[in-house]
């Protein structure tokens, strides 16, 4: 199979099985019990985050990377990672204190030791991703995310409580450390850590952008499980997940493949530009009409998957969708600025865009828990001309044709979207309106492409065979790659 397909399996097995867990979790556990799970969360993602230093970005991006470099950045990462492991149980106590929770600080000492397990595995995966190789990256994140699931769940059932989050973590990333490295064989560490060195201008900017990129998406989550307690945390936080589910299936699956693509494509701006046109028009059409679908059926699908304990993160789960949409359209731009080593760029926007969310996010703690999600949606719209001029100026192309390659299937949602809330008007139960409501949506908006956006249509089914069929042009030693399908800028 192709590097797409066996990339789309991965992120959908991955994200299927941690979703699957979260919901067991969250139903056995309860609001309450859950934002302990929620609140570790936040710190274990925030110390994940200093475990690469932007080095794996590094790895892929360059033309040429020895084997001793590689081992070289292994030794960095595993270094990081034990120290920060140990960071993480001498803080255990003040996180516990910080979010009014003392079950924090105990659920964070056995997540510390799943640290140096995550540090493992970064440099293997870099390097596979790198080759395109990513067969094995993908049975990889499939076989460990299934056994961790398993591992949750089965601890919550027998009583673990939120450590049961403990049992799915360490699975999962133990198992993957081990799959990606027999995989790739190594890099193994070595200690000619000079090697290191021309990889670092490029690393810290990425570091640095995605440490604001960090803070600028989950200040929302510190905040209120500061200010507003673990309960609302919880709510909030499984109304963030459901709405990164498909924000992640779509951009991440696409981005595995064009941040080496773009990278490869560096210095030609015809094929950037075609696969910016393309993987754009794949990344709209497959995203934007989940979560316009999640956003009209939240109240029907948080009672029928989460019960009626969870009924008040139903307009949480609408607000973030909305904005999950923005989120996953302009989801792609961040690898092109990577792939095309525009690290000084990247550091711009995420410093803007920093600014800019976090500021709604202040805004709107003045008024609770949803107004939490409609300040961070809210300001979030404002960045989209400034992400559609980072796109126009690295491609070439003009905003009014990047739009185009966006707004048929926002369009098209919309009309699913009508049809949706048409069919809540009968006042079914919630599974009925739910299944009858997608079925609503899909002919709706289905109709709307074929009666509006025909020649849209048949450029997205023809891009979307484009994509898969690209594994000949992405082999190690393949000729110079084409755009994914043949259009002027």
């Amino acid at each position: 199979m192709s590097g797409v397909r066996w990339s789309l399996s991965a992120v959908l097995a991955r994200q299927g099985f941690q979703m699957v867990c979260a919901v067991v979790l969250a139903r056995i556990l309860g609001p309450e019990s859950y934002g302990i799970i929620s609140a570790a969360t936040v710190y274990t993602t925030f110390a994940a985050l200093f475990l690469d230093q932007g080095l794996s970005s590094a790895l892929i991006q360059r033309p040429e990377v020895s084997r001793r470099a590689a081992g070289a950045t292994a030794t960095v990462n595993l270094l990081f990672s034990v120290l920060i492991g140990a960071v993480t149980v001498v803080l255990a106590p003040w996180a516990g204190a910080f979010f009014h929770a003392p079950g924090v600080a105990a659920l964070l000492l056995p997540l510390a030791v799943a640290i140096p397990l995550k540090g493992l595995a970064i440099t293997p995966r870099a390097m596979l991703s790198r080759e395109l190789l990513l067969r094995q990256v993908a049975r990889a994140d499939i076989v460990a995310a299934a056994a961790g699931a398993t591992a949750g769940i089965t601890a919550a059932l027998l009583g673990a409580g939120y450590f049961a989050l403990a049992y799915q973590v360490i699975t999962t990333d133990l198992l993957t450390s081990v799959l990606l490295i027999v995989a790739s064989r190594g890099p193994w560490p070595n200690f000619h850590l000079g090697e290191v060195r021309p990889l670092l201008a490029f690393s810290l900017s990425v570091f640095f952008t995605d440490f604001l990129a960090y803070f600028s998406r989950n200040v929302d989550n510190i905040l209120v499980g500061r200010f507003l307690g673990v309960l609302p945390l919880s709510l909030y936080s499984m109304a963030y997940r459901i709405m990164v589910v498909p924000v992640q299936l779509v951009g991440q699956t696409v981005n595995r493949i064009m941040f080496p693509a773009f990278s490869r494509a560096a210095g030609d701006m015809a094929v950037v530009a075609g696969h910016l046109l393309s993987a754009s028009r794949v990344v709209a059409m497959l995203a934007a009409p989940p979560m316009a679908y999640v956003a009209c059926a939240a109240p029907e699908l948080v009672h029928v998957v989460l019960g009626d304990a969870w009924a008040p993160a139903a307009p949480i789960v609408t607000v973030l969708a909305i904005g999950g949409i923005r989120e996953t359209l302009f989801y792609i731009t961040p690898s092109l600025m990577k792939g095309l080593g525009k690290g000084r760029l990247i550091v711009r926007y995420e410093i803007l865009a920093a600014i800019v969310q976090v500021g709604g996010i202040v805004v709107g703690l003045q008024f609770g828990l949803l107004g939490v999600a409609v300040g961070l949606v809210g300001f979030g719209f404002l960045l989209v001309p400034v992400l559609l001029a980072i796109q126009s100026r690295l491609s070439g192309l003009r905003i009014r044709k990047l739009l185009g390659a966006l707004l048929p299937a926002v369009h098209s949602s919309l009309w699913g979207a009508a049809a949706y809330l048409a069919v809540r008007l009968l006042g079914w139960p919630a599974p009925a309106t739910a299944a009858a409501g997608l079925l609503a949506f899909v002919l709706a908006g289905t109709a709307a492409l074929i009666l509006f956006h025909r020649r849209h249509l048949k450029l997205f089914l023809s891009q979307s065979k484009a994509l898969v069929a690209r594994q000949d042009a992405q082999q190690p030693g393949a000729a110079k790659e084409e755009p994914l399908v043949k259009e002027q800028p």
